[in-house]
């Protein structure tokens, strides 16, 4: 299997035990009592944590030319980290503190080797492709990764909708288990595929001066800042989605296993058409910024729409098509525009930048939520998520403005 393709697979694979966290936890917690800061405090403590050590990581991988030695490395610490974490809620009847601060540590530990691991496999899109072939590649590796996150809710939600019970797992706590399963399983091919060793192990990395770089480049700093704001956005809904269509909406379990079927399979096809799109508008930074305000309109419309299953299928599918041209565009032109020799390190703070404006969001998030509790649960809900289109907006004129320095 060629390295594109084995590209792709991570990517599908990596679904798997991404969407179930996301999707499953929330609603684990809701349902023992547990507070929804949980959520927001352990996202912003692994985001700090990525700060820290991420670019150095990044830097590394430049230097000694081992993307998959890290990206392994991380995949194992997810899988173990999910597999703990279904257990420890299979023997606890009562989330106390203890039990609280365990599942939050590994839900830590978790996001930092996910967001980490994809970091460097992102940095591997420039020495896989060409200029031609780039926003292709790109968008098909955006497509399959959705086709695994809609693949994965579809599998899992059938197997834990029955009686099946698995080493002692059942329900949300299996689709825990299956997803760290199926991640295991699926990327087995990829971290087997040969890399080329550099002489450099040595890697002289200074913060200070890597800051400094990125502030320097304002092409590169104005698009990181309107990145992490679209970013953030995306990443703030993604964990009060299931929340969102079930108290406004009324929607079951199942209703909102639909939903988020629904937003993945339009953004796997959102992926899949980013360079006919691209060939359409004749421009990658002028899609960007179509997808990106269709984007934003479309949590406007999430936000506003009335209380009709059929409108939150059609707004979600909306979103999910500019959802996923909107991402496959941004690191392929945010690879473009970071030297070639230094991928991994500029996208390390990629991935930092789109989640330290992760800790904001989740932030905000609460914040509108306690400031409308007056008006009740509907309005609270509908107002955080109005907040998301204006978040939004302000990502668009900060990639406006970076355009301006190329």
């Amino acid at each position: 299997m060629n390295k594109i393709k084995l590209w792709y697979l991570y990517d599908f694979a990596n679904s798997f035990a991404s969407v179930v966290l996301l999707f499953y936890y929330p609603l684990i917690l809701s349902e023992r009592g547990a507070s929804d800061i949980w959520i927001g405090v352990s996202a912003s403590i692994s985001t700090a944590v990525l700060l820290i050590i991420l670019p150095y990581l990044g830097s590394l991988s430049d230097k000694i030319g081992k993307r998959v030695l890290f990206i392994k490395i991380g995949s194992m610490l997810m899988v173990i980290s999910l597999i703990l974490i279904s257990f420890i809620i299979k023997g606890s009847d009562v989330f106390d503190l203890k039990i609280l601060f365990i599942l939050s540590f590994l839900y830590i530990l978790f996001q930092i080797c996910w967001q980490g691991s994809y970091s460097i496999y992102t940095a591997m899109l420039r020495q896989i492709s060409d200029e031609t072939s780039r926003v292709k590649i790109s968008g098909q590796g955006y497509g399959f990764g959705q086709l695994g996150n809609a693949l994965a809710i579809v599998i899992i939600s059938a197997i834990i909708g029955t009686s099946v019970v698995f080493l002692g797992l059942s329900g949300k706590v299996l689709a825990l288990f299956l997803g760290a399963l199926f991640f295991l399983l699926l990327t087995s091919l990829f971290f087997f595929q040969k890399e080329s060793t550099k002489n450099d192990s040595v890697n002289h990395f200074s913060y200070k001066e890597f800051f400094k770089k990125i502030k320097n480049n304002k092409r590169v700093f104005y698009f990181l800042i309107g990145y992490s704001l679209l970013a953030d956005a995306l990443l703030t809904f993604q964990l009060y989605i299931a929340l969102y269509v079930s108290k406004v909406f009324d929607f079951s379990d199942k209703g909102v296993s639909y939903v988020a079927v629904i937003g993945l399979v339009f953004a796997m096809i959102g992926g899949f058409i980013t360079s006919i799109f691209v060939k359409k508008l004749k421009n990658k930074n002028r899609a960007l910024i179509v997808a990106g305000l269709s984007y934003g309109v479309s949590f406007g419309l999430c936000a506003l729409m009335p209380v009709v299953s059929s409108a939150v299928f059609i707004v979600v599918a909306l979103s999910g098509l500019f959802f996923g041209i909107l991402f496959s565009l941004f690191r392929v032109i945010y690879s473009e525009i970071s030297p070639m020799d230094s991928q991994g390190e500029f996208f390390s703070i990629f991935t930092v930048f789109e989640k330290a404006a992760s800790v904001v969001g989740p932030l905000v998030w609460l914040l509108t939520f306690y400031l409308l509790r007056s008006f009740g649960e509907s309005i609270q809900y509908r107002g955080s998520v109005l907040l998301l289109m204006i978040i939004c907006f302000i990502g668009i004129y900060y990639l406006k403005k970076s355009e301006k320095f190329s």
